[in-house]
C-alpha cells in the first residue's frame, strides 16, 4: 500500500543525487530547489518558490526528525513533513517520502518538519501549550514544480534520477485508491495510504488497514445521541499487531483500534493489545492526546489473530468507567486508528459491519 518504507538514502547522498537529477531534468521542470528543513526551527521554512493555483508539485525527502532520539523515536518525511501555500494554510502532510499535490491557491510554498499534535488549527499555527521545540534532526527536501501534471513530469525525469525517487512516486500515484465516500483523514495527522476499502467476496465488505512506520486516523462524521442503549458494533480481523510490548507507554504506543469521538472533544478507542489484559483502560501516553484520548483494551488473545471477531460495546457505560465526569450528549464521529511509528513494525487489520445501535435505530458506518 505505502511506498515510503524502502531503504532510504541518507540526506547527504540524497542531496547529491537530487542535485544531478534536477540539473539534468531542468527542461522538464518549471522550478525546483533543495531545502533543509530543521526540526529545531521555530516556524515554517520559506522554500523561495511560488506556486500558482492549479500547479502540480512533488516533494522528495530524506532524513529524520527525532522526537526522543535517546529512545530511538523518530519520524521520516512520510510522517513529519508538512507543507502549506502562503501564511493562511491550509496545511497538508506528505503522504510518503515521495508525495505530489496540486496547489489549491497561489502563493509561496512553505515547509515544516514536526511531529503531529501541536497544531492549533488547519492554517498551521501551534498550540500555545505545545510550543514547537524539543524535536531534533532535519529533513532534506527536493521540491519539484511541474509545468503540467506531476506524473508526466516524473516520467520524463526518472531516466536521469539515480535516487529512484521519481520511479517510486510514479508507483505510489498508480497505487493510490480514493477513500470510500463518507470517510475522511483526520487533518491533524494528515493524509496517509494506510487504509483502503475492499468489496465483499469471501469476506464482508471492509476497510483494510496496513501500517508500517506510520500513523493515521480515518473519521466518519455522524450525529448520534448518546444514551444508555447506545452500542458500537463492528467486526474486525487483526492479522498482525504493530507492537510486541504493552502499549501504555510512549516508546511502545503502536496499536490498532476503532474509536468514538464525542461532542465534548474526547474520544474513546477500543483496541487490540499485544500485552495488556482485556478491559484495561489508560489515557493516551502522548502529549496533547493525553487530555483527549482514552484507550480500552477489547482484545488481547493472540490466538485469535487472523479470525473475524464480532464486537458490541456499551458506549456510555464504557465512557463513565474509562473517563468519568459529566458525560457527553452526542457521538460526532467514528474513527479507525493505526499507529506504528514507535517500534516501526507492521500492523494489519480489517474492519467491517460498523454500526451505532440504540433503542431509536441504527446508524451504519461505511463502507
Amino acid at each position: 500500500m505505502a511506498y515510503h518504507n524502502h531503504s532510504e538514502l541518507d540526506p547527504t547522498a540524497a542531496r547529491a543525487a537530487w542535485a544531478k537529477t534536477l540539473e539534468a531534468g531542468r527542461p522538464h521542470l518549471r522550478n525546483s530547489a533543495i531545502v533543509d528543513v530543521l526540526a529545531a526551527s521555530s516556524g515554517w521554512i520559506d522554500t523561495g518558490l511560488d506556486l500558482q493555483e492549479g500547479d502540480e508539485a512533488s516533494l522528495f525527502s530524506a532524513g529524520m526528525v527525532w522526537f526522543a532520539k535517546e529512545l530511538g523515536i523518530g519520524f521520516n518525511g512520510a510522517f513529519a513533513l508538512w507543507h502549506r501555500i502562503g501564511a493562511g494554510g491550509p496545511i497538508a502532510k506528505a503522504i510518503g517520502t515521495t508525495t505530489s499535490f496540486r496547489a489549491a491557491r497561489s502563493g509561496r510554498l512553505m515547509l515544516i518538519a514536526k511531529p503531529p499534535g501541536e497544531w492549533r488549527d488547519e492554517t498551521g499555527g501551534f498550540e500555545p501549550e505545545y510550543p514547537h521545540e524539543g524535536a531534533t534532526g532535519a529533513l532534506t527536501v527536493a521540491v519539484l514544480i511541474w509545468p503540467g501534471p506531476a506524473k508526466e513530469g516524473l516520467a520524463k525525469l526518472r531516466s536521469n534520477d539515480a535516487s529512484g525517487f521519481a520511479t517510486r512516486e510514479i508507483a505510489r500515484i498508480d497505487a493510490h485508491v480514493p477513500l470510500t465516500p463518507g470517510w475522511r483523514h483526520l487533518w491533524r495527522l494528515g493524509e496517509t495510504e494506510i487504509f483502503r476499502a475492499e468489496a465483499a467476496g469471501p469476506e464482508p465488505a471492509r476497510i483494510c488497514c496496513q501500517t508500517s512506520q506510520d500513523a493515521g486516523i480515518l473519521q466518519y462524521p455522524v450525529d448520534a445521541a448518546l444514551d444508555r442503549s447506545t452500542r458500537l458494533a463492528w467486526a474486525w480481523k487483526a492479522e498482525q499487531l504493530p507492537s510486541k510490548l504493552r502499549e501504555d507507554s510512549m516508546p511502545a504506543h503502536d496499536y490498532l483500534s476503532i474509536a468514538v469521538e464525542f461532542d465534548n472533544g474526547r474520544d474513546l478507542t477500543y483496541m487490540w493489545s499485544a500485552a495488556l489484559p482485556e478491559g484495561k483502560v489508560f489515557p493516551c501516553p502522548l502529549p496533547w492526546w493525553d487530555k483527549r484520548e482514552t484507550h480500552q483494551v477489547v482484545r488481547s488473545d493472540l490466538a485469535k489473530l487472523g479470525v473475524w471477531l464480532e464486537e458490541k460495546q456499551p458506549v456510555l457505560d464504557d465512557y463513565e468507567r474509562a473517563i468519568g465526569g459529566e458525560p457527553p450528549k452526542r457521538i460526532v464521529a467514528v474513527w479507525l486508528i493505526a499507529v506504528s511509528i514507535f517500534q516501526r513494525r507492521k500492523g494489519i487489520c480489517s474492519f467491517a459491519k460498523i454500526r451505532l445501535l440504540s433503542d431509536t435505530g441504527e446508524v451504519r458506518i461505511g463502507p
